[in-house]
């Protein structure tokens, strides 16, 4: 079974002896939750380096890139571009609510393109407003090629919303950052959707990886469900299994 988890973050703004200890913790919190691999993004400061970030993750075997840009900077598509092709990043965050990012304007339209060209998972964080799911949804009617995991589910007074988007968007996974801490939303998401689009993420490493999937596990999913959830669904978007 390959376990990986979607969603962890090493601040590229620091030196790289700094972003390399950073990187090593966040892999020893992944050893302590039996979990093999790690998607790493830039931290949402006001200009993430992607170069920075690849000069710390490459050689990396447990490792997958994950890009972010401020979506404001005039080079972000540009920016995007050359890490999912140059630097090779499998993936890319947008946060809306960290850039006040209209989700249905142009600069969102630039990335996602972008994303679409190189055949990249995009991370798009959820919660109320900017990124509220629906809106989140409508992105996703509109890039039906793309695969989209939905940060935090909508966690926690959107989860309903989350839920709803994911069972009209088959391009849609919700994604268990945060949520894991309540699984019952997790339990919820499943009963309605299926494991198969629920999707493992940590947040490490302001969170616990370790302590994220022991609740995942004691929510007794069931075997093939957490095998999915912790692993599974995410090397398939990755094309590792």
């Amino acid at each position: 079974m390959i376990t990986m988890d979607f969603e962890t973050y090493v601040n590229s703004e620091v030196p790289a002896a700094e972003r390399a200890e950073i990187l090593a913790g966040i892999l020893r919190d992944e050893d302590a939750a039996g979990i093999e691999y790690a998607v790493v993004m830039p931290n949402p400061t006001t200009h993430p380096n992607n170069r920075a970030l690849y000069e710390t993750v490459h050689g990396e075997r447990r490792v997958v890139a994950c890009c972010q840009v401020n979506p404001n900077d005039p080079t972000a598509a540009d920016d995007v571009e050359e890490a999912l092709t140059t630097l090779g990043m499998r993936c890319l965050k947008i946060m809306p609510t960290i850039y006040n990012l209209d989700l249905h304007g142009p600069l969102t339209k630039a990335l996602m393109d972008k994303a679409l060209g190189a055949g990249a998972v995009v991370n798009i964080h959820s919660g109320g407003e900017l990124s509220h799911p629906l809106r989140i949804g409508a992105v996703a009617r509109r890039y039906p090629d793309l695969s989209i995991i939905m940060d935090h589910m909508g966690y926690r007074e959107w989860g309903h919303d989350a839920v709803a988007v994911a069972l009209e968007c088959p391009n849609v996974y919700l994604g268990t950052t945060i949520a894991s801490f309540e699984t019952s939303s997790i339990v919820g998401a499943i009963e309605v959707l299926g494991p198969e689009r629920v999707i493992y993420g940590s947040n490490a490493p302001a969170l616990w990886s370790d302590l994220a999937v022991q609740s995942i596990r004691r929510a007794k999913l069931g075997r093939e469900a957490e095998d999915l959830v912790l692993g599974g669904n995410l090397a398939r978007l990755f094309g590792m299994g």
